[in-house]
């Protein structure tokens, strides 16, 4: 144990014993943030989708608030569904991209004059695609809110003692962030993962390779370190110094955007287990490289295909087969998945545990072992190099 606390510690001071350190674990996170959050569209062609539509209030005002979406949407985008039984097996089956519900009591709502919503409800297979729709229908809405206030006006001229007041409809996402749901919100948790994931491997990729290069390891290797709880401490400490780049990374984004910690508790979670996934991945490829700029190089060609294919930018379901399939290679697949379903579906650590935690799990114990085993032979792999 004090091994084990004496390399953490160690490792924490290489970590920021320079401005350099701490400028990449304070400026660097809160900079990628706030920069990647302002480029995002939110303009996309709704007739590449299939939205379904349940309408369970049966009223003049529920028809005409459908009839002013078709009007705007064109083509067969729109799939008008008999119950909330279908509409649901579509969005788990991957058939529907989303859906809306016209709740019962729409119309009687609408005469009184009360306020009222409709309900996107995500499918939870293409979790991104439903949050463009969304955002999209949400500016639908708001034209949909223009007509309504011209009916308005000429209901007052026509019938100035029976006119009906309505009010525009609004429409919110079923889910934790309710009608403040926007892309940014839906992008700024899955970019914190790759924030601190990537900086995590490329910063451990290099430091068995440094540790070679300038004859500390050599040190280490004659000693009576107990080489398991120092491997373990090296990790340990990159894996933290990761994830606290992603949380300083979700707080910038809280505080620019109002978004990134709706569910903090879980998002921490998730932001942990994969970064200790990836870090994994990051002592291993420095054991096994000769040189700081091998392993770098390494890392980098790790990191980049798993950008694009992890469904970080790109929804995993719209990419070819084969990229479907590699897509499984990548920590930052599951962990971006994970808190996908977290911050937009609502989801608890139980309910992601066997599509996402535990491929995550998987990722954290074998890499955890294979770096144990290999600096406990690295005498054989010093020869080798």
């Amino acid at each position: 144990m004090s091994d084990f606390l004496r390399s953490f510690g160690n490792e924490l001071k290489i970590i920021y014993r320079s401005k350099n350190g701490i400028f990449l674990t304070v400026i660097i996170p809160i900079a990628a943030m706030v920069a990647i959050g302002l480029i995002f569209p939110n303009i996309m062609n709704m007739q590449n989708y299939e939205i379904a539509v349940y309408n369970a209030d049966k009223g003049p005002y529920s028809n005409l608030a459908l009839t002013l979406v078709y009007g705007m949407i064109k083509g067969d985008t729109i799939k008008r569904v008999g119950s909330l039984k279908e509409m649901y097996k579509g969005l788990n089956d991957g058939i529907y991209d989303g859906a809306i519900v016209v709740p019962k009591g729409f119309s009687d709502s609408v005469k009184k004059g009360e306020k009222f919503h409709l309900v996107f409800v995500p499918s939870t297979v293409n979790i991104q695609t439903s949050v463009i729709i969304y955002d999209t229908f949400k500016t639908l809405f708001s034209e949909i809110g223009n007509a309504v206030v011209v009916r308005n006006i000429l209901e007052l001229y026509r019938n100035p003692k029976d006119r009906v007041q309505i009010i525009p409809p609004s429409l919110t996402i079923a889910g934790p962030y309710g009608e403040n749901m926007n892309y940014v919100n839906f992008m700024i948790p899955s970019l914190a993962i790759f924030i601190a994931m990537a900086s995590v491997a490329v910063t451990l990729s290099s430091s068995i390779s440094y540790e070679r290069e300038n004859g500390v390891l050599k040190l280490i290797l004659i000693s009576t370190v107990n080489r398991t709880s120092h491997i373990l401490a090296k990790i340990t400490a990159h894996t933290l110094d990761g994830t606290l780049k992603g949380l300083l990374a979700l707080i910038a984004a809280q505080i620019f955007f109002s978004s990134g910690l709706q569910t903090p508790f879980r998002s921490l979670f998730m932001l942990l287990m994969g970064t200790l996934a990836f870090a994994g991945i990051g002592i291993i490829v420095s054991m096994l490289s000769p040189t700081q700029r091998i392993s770098n190089a390494v890392m980098i060609g790790y990191i980049f295909p798993s950008v694009f294919l992890s469904g970080l930018f790109i929804p995993i379901h719209q990419m070819p087969k084969m990229a479907q399939l590699l897509s499984k290679a990548f920590p930052l697949t599951f962990a971006a998945d994970a808190l996908q379903r977290i911050n937009v579906l609502g989801y608890g650590i139980a309910k992601i545990f066997t599509i996402d935690l535990f491929p995550i799990l998987l990722y954290v114990g074998i890499s955890l072992l294979i770096s144990i085993i290999l600096f406990n032979k690295l005498e054989d792999i010093e020869e080798m190099n």
